[in-house]
């Protein structure tokens, strides 16, 4: 039998990493931690629109597998007794990242329209004008678009560094020149058949082939928002693509680099910085962010920092010792969102079978429903009595512990 305990830290192989539900606020020690040695924070706050946000998420095998049902949950609300009280957490963002760089360290900061010229003031009064290096334009051509102006399509991201000793490499984010016809330059093809396009000027040939790279400047329009279908896609509002954060991340960043997002929301930047083979550590206000960016990691030298739900919902597991399987086989949770007679079984979207040592749950497998295995593993073939331990995410993102009675 198992009985479910308050669990606040989670760790996956040596925990390096951190995914730390908190304010910034009231910055968590452990991000507070990290002061004076991070390479890159990116921010992509709430945009102050007045909205209330939700998310959607598969729900169950059948969920998973076509996409309905996907029930729909509140995710954040980006509301504020007035601007004052936004540019309080603008400010405290803004410096607190700038603690939180070393000196080659550089800061993103990603907004649209609303509040793009209030932050350009506070970036510049925090890192100094002089540490003013880009406003980048994101520009794409998703959603409506208003006869009463011309339609407002990008965001704006302010780009600072800490001090004049920043890293950035511009080669690191290549793009391909291809052979369009610019500026009605001739083109031609050399000795070894490469084409290329060529202007003479002051009496010297300049060449420009198809195949060397350019770079981009600081308008990017290849990168599209992210449709309604896209397998990227978590459901949850604001989600930016990971081409997107990659690009950002790739100039100024090298492999083992810590890279912080402070709003991390779905966790596209610590998935980016993970492929890329950085350092990460994200916060969220949100415990359901948590387990949304969770779902999107790679299960290993991570720690978890956020409380688990305390709810009394039963777990339902069978154990065999004879035939040496462990099954798990619903929870009994309920959510105004879940569809009506929700199986058991599919309420649970990922869970992990581990230890307990000291109140720190030590995770050592874990299986979580995704659109390319949407069947969760269930049952183990392993002696019952070596698990004494067990951490359930449900379809809404609430996570819960538990534990062998007697262990």
């Amino acid at each position: 039998m198992f009985r479910q305990i308050p669990v606040r830290r989670e760790v996956f192989g040596g925990g390096e990493n951190l995914l730390v539900c908190g304010d910034v606020m009231e910055l968590p020690e452990e991000i507070r931690a990290l002061a004076g040695r991070v390479q890159c924070v990116y921010v992509d706050p709430p945009f102050m629109t007045g909205e209330r946000f939700t998310r959607s998420r598969p729900f169950g095998t059948r969920g998973w597998k076509t996409g309905s049902p996907a029930p729909k949950y509140p995710a954040f609300e980006d509301r504020y007794e007035d601007e004052t009280a936004y540019l309080e957490l603008l400010n405290r963002l803004v410096s607190e990242a700038r603690e939180l760089l070393g000196q080659a360290g550089v800061f993103y900061l990603h907004l649209d329209w609303r509040m793009a010229a209030q932050a350009r003031l506070a970036c510049d009064r925090i890192f100094g004008k002089e540490g003013f290096l880009n406003e980048i334009i994101w520009a794409y051509e998703s959603g409506g678009r208003s006869k009463r102006y011309f339609p407002r399509k990008h965001d704006g991201i302010l780009l600072y560094a800490k001090s004049g000793k920043y890293k950035f490499n511009l080669t690191r984010v290549p793009l391909p020149r291809g052979s369009e016809r610019k500026n009605h330059m001739a083109r031609g093809v050399d000795e070894q058949g490469r084409p290329y396009a060529r202007i003479v000027s002051g009496g010297k040939e300049y060449r420009y082939y198809d195949d060397d790279p350019v770079y981009p400047g600081d308008v990017w329009t290849d990168i599209s928002h992210l449709q309604q279908r896209d397998p990227e896609r978590t459901g949850y509002a604001t989600q930016k693509p990971v081409r997107l954060l990659e690009r950002l991340l790739l100039p100024v960043t090298n492999e083992g680099d810590w890279v912080v997002d402070l709003c991390c929301g779905s966790g596209t930047t610590l998935e980016a910085a993970q492929r890329l083979g950085c350092r990460f550590a994200g916060l969220d206000r949100n415990p359901e962010a948590v387990a949304v960016t969770l779902s999107r990691l790679k299960a290993e030298n991570l720690t978890v920092i956020c409380d688990t739900s305390l709810d009394q919902a039963a777990l339902r597991i069978r154990e065999d010792p004879t035939e040496g399987s462990f099954s798990l086989e619903g929870l009994e949770a309920e959510h105004p969102s879940f569809p009506e007679n929700a199986a058991a079984a599919d309420v649970i979207e990922a869970w992990e079978t581990g230890s307990l040592e000291e109140g720190v749950f030590r995770a050592e497998r874990r299986f979580c429903r995704s659109f390319r295995y949407p069947e969760l593993t269930t049952t183990l073939r392993a002696d019952p009595r070596a698990i004494d331990a067990v951490m359930v995410t449900d379809a809404a993102g609430r996570r819960r512990a538990y534990e062998r009675k007697g262990s």
